[in-house]
């Protein structure tokens, strides 16, 4: 499947004959359901993922025919959204925006992902993360590339610090899964939080820092910090100059943060194909597919099948890193 930035990533075949049959059974019927259907997300209002529950759920209730609300259960990384939605019948119209920092939260704590808890539906998007040094800070004044750091990182023998959002955050696990593909090792210096971890990267008391592109952008482009690589599988606008960690030697670095949909256990499989049929059909529309990229969210959709595959493959890999580092919270 190919990652273009800025289209959705189209359905395959067999999905768009679904999204066709689903839109056929649309017009024979003028509501999915009366039922109200629930939307849980895991942070409070006014956060990415909050806001993409809130574009995705009156253009669902235009679909389908059916009222969509968005209830926030912030907490514990969204696991009591989740457990709201894992406790539900399966024909109860239930969801929840499961983000990668879920999965990681159970991974971190020592549990597994009960995936067959709920039904995977779509993914809704993606995000990436960037890698950036204070060119300021000493020995870091000629780093340029991924490769430079790692250079720099060798010669210090384990002793060049980073940062991160927090401890088995995305970024976090990203730079160790680089630096035992390099050989290398750096001390991980967490912060409870990206902003703390970013003031403290423009003070000059850490000077490298690989997190969420929404609180590095602005340093980006003031010349504050320099990017040094993005880890998405392409180049992506606003950072069309930085290289990615795939083409700078990296390519099994190939897991990224998304959030997907997800619905009860045992959600029949007509319901989770009309419902990502739905999710296709809504991240096609121009005005939210531009909503979502200005947040740095890349809008991308798949089958439940896909969905499914995704999760358990991630899990997979970022259990692999977090095991092999010992990482824990």
């Amino acid at each position: 499947m190919s990652h273009p930035f800025c289209h959705i990533v189209p359905l395959r075949r067999r999905s768009v004959l679904l999204g066709g049959a689903a839109l056929l059974g649309m017009l024979s019927s003028p509501a999915w359901s009366q039922e109200v259907a629930r939307i849980y997300v895991g942070f409070a209002a006014g956060g990415v993922t909050d806001l993409a529950a809130r574009l995705l759920a009156p253009a669902l209730s235009a679909e389908l025919g059916q009222t969509f609300i968005v209830e926030n259960r912030p907490g514990a990384s969204s696991a009591l959204a989740i457990k709201a939605v894992e406790g539900s019948a399966p024909a109860s119209h239930t969801f929840v925006l499961y983000p990668t920092l879920a999965l990681l939260g159970f991974l971190l704590n020592g549990q597994q992902p009960a995936l067959d808890r709920i039904t995977p539906i779509s993914l809704l998007y993606e995000q990436f993360a960037v890698l950036a040094i204070n060119p300021q800070v000493a020995g870091l004044e000629n780093v340029r590339t991924l490769q430079d750091l790692l250079q720099v990182a060798k010669a210090k023998a384990g002793t060049l610090t980073y940062t991160s959002s927090g401890v088995g955050s995305t970024g976090h696990l990203a730079m160790e899964w680089v630096c035992s593909l390099a050989g290398v090792k750096m001390q991980h210096v967490p912060y409870k939080g990206g902003a703390p971890a970013v003031t403290d990267v423009l003070g000059g008391h850490v000077g490298t820092i690989f997190a969420d592109s929404t609180i590095i952008a602005p340093h980006v482009k003031s010349g504050k910090v320099r990017a040094l690589a993005i880890n998405y599988p392409v180049r992506v606008p606003g950072f069309a100059e930085v290289p990615t960690v795939a083409e700078q030697g990296f390519k099994e670095v190939s897991a990224v943060p998304w959030v997907v949909l997800a619905g009860p256990p045992g959600m029949s499989d007509a319901a989770a194909d009309r419902m990502a049929a739905a999710v296709s059909r809504v991240l096609a529309k121009p005005d939210i597919a531009q909503s979502m990229q200005e947040q740095n969210m890349v809008p991308r959709h798949s089958t439940p099948r896909e969905t499914r595959q995704l999760m358990q493959r991630d899990m997979l890999a970022w259990r692999k890193i977090i095991e092999d580092n010992g990482i824990k919270l």
